[in-house]
């Protein structure tokens, strides 16, 4: 049954250009209907996967379609805060934490891609961080460059979404986590293609050093900007194994043993639990569903004439079945059925022994001639 056919109620989350965000409470679950603005596209291969399969640090999505020429999805609602909201200026992410968020990313990615489906729009507010610190990826799949300021420059050019692209969005992700603010400030479209297309030269490590990084973090997180924040594809990191494999080693190195992470990460997953605590304190504004989403239910006389119809329909089902099975005779209708045939038999015994239809009789005349026995003998 479809989610819309129990919806009691519905919040508005967010008005946007892009979209508009509904919260949904249907069954006793919470949902979120994200129903896309004229032109926007989604990847009809990308919702396929995602409605068939169920890949760990991936939103779940339940239903999706069109209503009055514009896309929409359902999907499983999500406890968390956005990297949006999580990493700002006053509040940095710790950098072995960071490294570990992007690492859960690269696995959920990874996961993907065995599917042939990639992001493509990978940006602060697509990914949510939940009360554990794992993050959840939403929002697959948009047709088009997606946020310009995370936007590989491929992407930008107007080329599909790969691993690749999904790469170097990673890699402004993690920039995010670790500044607090965006790697690319630009006011048009034209300067955001031209700021990804010179990313090479942007020396990432001198701008985290003015921010009073450390020096050993600094050094740590070098290499992962080379396999990343590259305008050519070719020049990132081979595949998403092999970003991994530098992921790990500078977790290792940033993270200073056992204790110290544990340490990190249980102040982290505070901050992470006040935000989602602060987040659902506002869940919008209460609101009547879209009239397009509407689903009649049946109740009162309606659901009597329902069942009625469904019950009638059996009946009929039913009495066809029975006057066009076919029919075992009856015990009498047997016997009598074999009494006809047996007389048949007797009354043609004779005709068969003399065909002439005497029926073995002898006449008057043969009898005459018969010799008459002497008295005497």
């Amino acid at each position: 049954m479809s989610v819309l056919a129990g919806v009691n109620r519905c919040a508005l989350l967010h008005e946007g250009g892009e979209a508009l965000v509904y919260a949904l409470e249907s069954g006793g679950r919470q949902y979120v209907l994200k129903w896309y603005a004229e032109g926007v596209q989604i990847d009809s291969h990308v919702v396929e996967v995602l409605l068939r399969e169920r890949i760990p640090g991936v939103y779940r999505v339940m239903e999706a379609g069109k209503k009055s020429g514009r896309q929409y999805l359902i999907y499983e609602f999500i406890e968390g805060v956005s990297i949006a909201d999580l990493a700002t200026k006053d509040a940095r992410v710790p950098a072995p934490v960071a490294i570990s968020i992007v690492r859960n990313l690269v696995q959920a990615l990874l996961q993907l891609s065995k599917s042939d489906v990639h992001h493509g729009d990978l940006n602060p507010s697509n990914v949510l961080v939940m009360a554990n610190g794992t993050p959840v990826l939403i929002d697959c799949g948009i047709v088009g460059p997606g946020a310009l300021a995370y936007a590989a420059p491929e992407r930008i050019q107007g080329k599909p979404a790969t691993m690749l692209s999904d790469m170097y969005s990673l890699g402004l992700i993690l920039y995010r986590l670790v500044a607090g603010e965006d790697l690319l400030h630009c006011d048009c479209f034209d300067d955001y293609a031209q700021a990804a297309a010179g990313i090479d030269s942007t020396d990432v490590t001198a701008l985290l050093y003015g921010k009073g990084i450390d020096a050993e973090i600094l050094s740590t997180l070098a290499p992962l900007w080379k396999a990343t924040l590259r305008a050519e594809p070719s020049a990132r990191a081979e595949d998403f194994e092999e970003l991994d494999e530098l992921l790990e080693i500078a977790f290792d190195d940033a993270s200073r043993g056992s204790v110290a992470w544990e340490t990190t990460r249980a102040a982290f997953t505070e901050n992470v639990v006040a935000k989602i605590g602060t987040n659902c304190s506002d869940t919008g504004a209460e609101c009547g569903l879209p009239p397009e989403f509407a689903v009649t239910k049946p109740t009162g006389h309606r659901k009597m004439a329902v069942f009625g119809g469904i019950l009638g329909f059996i009946l009929f089902l039913l009495v066809l079945f029975f006057a066009l099975a076919p029919r075992e005779p009856s015990i009498d209708e047997t016997g009598a059925e074999i009494l006809s045939n047996s007389r048949a038999l007797e009354g043609t015994t004779g005709l068969e022994a003399d065909p002439s239809g005497d029926s073995g009789r002898i006449s008057g005349e043969e009898l005459e001639s018969l010799p008459v026995p002497d008295q005497n003998e």
